[in-house]
């Protein structure tokens, strides 16, 4: 009986099938971006690269569309698997440019980039970006601002229709459209709309930071593009391989942190700002557990540096120490420190520090990863509770409320859903460090790795390269995936698929 909940019929996966196609059209579309920079760049010979990947793109999505075209409803089950394969393929196909522009030295790592990237990870197996062509570099940041930016479902809120996808937002967290507006065209428009400013914003403070810093005007404009995709999606990738620290500049460094925090903060908080609410700031369970955890970690952070001599003078804890920290809690990845520095330099209570900062992660209905503050939030609330419980009257009835954008019970349910997503990012965190290990690793810098991608974060401590095993390599990957749809999701559709191979085979 339990298997009869999780197989799928040939119907179920005509239905996933179509939409997947439907998404896959839009995709097409978005693979011709990079044709602007290469014809602006003069780069001749990656524009084939780009119009096979938009093309093998456009026809896998007329085959699935019209070979498995059905006018039946999507259910939570269909949508569930919807979204776990729409990261699979969309990945897939986006890494061809990766490794035929010679980004990528295999197809495996290729396709490691393209997911870390749509995933908004931000773990790299790029050598020398510095040297990649431009519309290459740019690609690689496109994916980020789509798959993390806006999402690629928040993006088929264009495609399919608000009863189908919602059912998926609610979900997997991607709920944008929650309290603000009931029409799916407006809501697409506002959350592109703020998408795009705040992209638009951060291009033109990051290009201006970049002059200041003496870079010439080409070079900041390009770099400014790209890390504004990049800090907002909370995604981390750099056109240069030494991230920030290319620019060596406080005032660009400042720029980014400001993006970060943006990008980690509840969408609906970011549409209560600009509607006057911005009360909602102070009273709301999610920002203050978030902002709090931030403010005693830096705490820590700098602290620990401080007293350990690595920096002496408040601007380079701050710039190293509090910019690391705020990197890794908003899981955006930008470093203003080397990985070696980090591995060698900086104090072992510093990775732990840092790693619980990757797995607390930003806000829900945001960009960033991690178990994500409102879980945080609802879980210490269920404790403080339980602690109270013992010392009341048995006739007592007592419960909890929480404030998120309103008041609300704090609801067994609600505990058991965030108990359960902050057990399995346990678990997939306790199972990957110790399959780091198993590779010879430290068990500092495999929990480290392990919360880097699993929380899809992208700060490294030396162990990510196109040297590591491939083992290792399949299994961040599986890790990305994982933690990007928040486990649920993928473990419905993997399991689905395996239950559907061994029906094919047992006929």
């Amino acid at each position: 009986m339990p298997n009869l909940l999780f197989r799928l019929t040939g119907g179920d996966w005509r239905i996933i099938l179509y939409h997947l196609g439907r998404m896959l059209h839009l995709l097409s579309l978005v693979f011709l971006l990079p044709l602007v920079p290469a014809l602006f760049y003069g780069e001749l010979d990656t524009l084939p690269h780009f119009l096979l990947t938009s093309g093998l793109t456009l026809l896998l999505a007329t085959l699935l569309s019209r070979s498995c075209q059905t006018e039946e409803p999507m259910e939570l089950k269909h949508a569930l698997c919807l979204v776990a394969l729409a990261w699979l393929s969309a990945s897939l196909l986006a890494s061809l440019p990766l490794w035929l522009g010679g980004a990528c030295a295999s197809p495996l790592d290729a396709c490691f980039e393209s997911l870390s990237g749509f995933t908004g990870t931000g773990l790299s197996l790029v050598t020398d970006p510095d040297h990649l062509a431009r519309s290459v570099n740019f690609h690689r940041h496109l994916l980020q601002f789509l798959g993390d930016g806006v999402g690629i479902v928040a993006v088929s809120l264009a495609v399919l229709g608000r009863t189908e996808i919602s059912s998926v937002l609610a979900f997997r967290g991607e709920a944008r459209e929650e309290g603000i507006r009931p029409s799916v065209v407006r809501t697409t428009r506002l959350i592109f709309g703020m998408a795009f400013t705040f992209f638009l914003v951060g291009a033109a403070m990051f290009t201006l930071a970049g002059i200041y810093e003496g870079a010439d005007p080409g070079t900041a404009l390009f770099d400014g593009i790209c890390h504004s995709f990049t800090g907002y999606a909370t995604g981390g990738f750099s056109p240069h391989s030494q991230n920030l620290m290319y620019y060596h500049g406080m005032i660009y460094e400042i720029v980014a942190m400001v993006l970060m925090v943006i990008g980690a903060l509840n969408f609906n908080l970011h549409y209560a700002l600009l509607t006057g609410k911005r009360g909602e700031v102070f009273r709301n369970t999610e920002a203050r557990v978030f902002f709090l955890t931030t403010l005693l970690l830096g705490t820590f952070t700098v602290l620990l540096l401080f007293s350990r001599g690595i920096y002496s003078s408040a601007e380079a804890l701050f710039r190293r120490g509090v910019f690391q920290l705020v990197s890794a809690q908003t899981t955006t990845g930008f470093s203003t420190v080397p990985s070696l520095h980090l591995a060698l330099l900086w104090p072992l209570p510093l990775l732990f520090l840092l790693s619980l900062a990757m797995l607390l992660g930003g806000c829900a209905n945001s960009t960033s990863g991690g178990i994500k503050s409102l879980r945080v939030g609802i879980l210490l609330k269920s404790l403080a509770l339980e602690l109270r419980r013992p010392f009341l009257p048995r006739s007592a009835v007592v419960g909890e409320r929480f404030h998120h954008l309103r008041d609300s019970p704090l609801t067994p349910q609600l505990v058991r859903g965030a108990a359960v997503v902050a057990t399995s990012y346990l678990l997939l965190f306790v199972a990957g460090s110790l399959l780091t290990m198993a590779y010879g690793y430290g068990a500092e810098q495999a929990m480290f790795e392990t919360s880097s991608a699993l929380s899809n974060v992208g700060l490294s401590c030396g162990i990510t390269s196109p040297s590591m095993p491939v083992g290792l390599k399949v299994t961040y990957m599986l890790l990305m995936w994982m933690g990007r749809l928040e486990v649920i999701t993928v473990l419905v559709f993997l399991i689905a698929l395996a239950l559907g191979l061994q029906r094919r085979r047992m006929e």
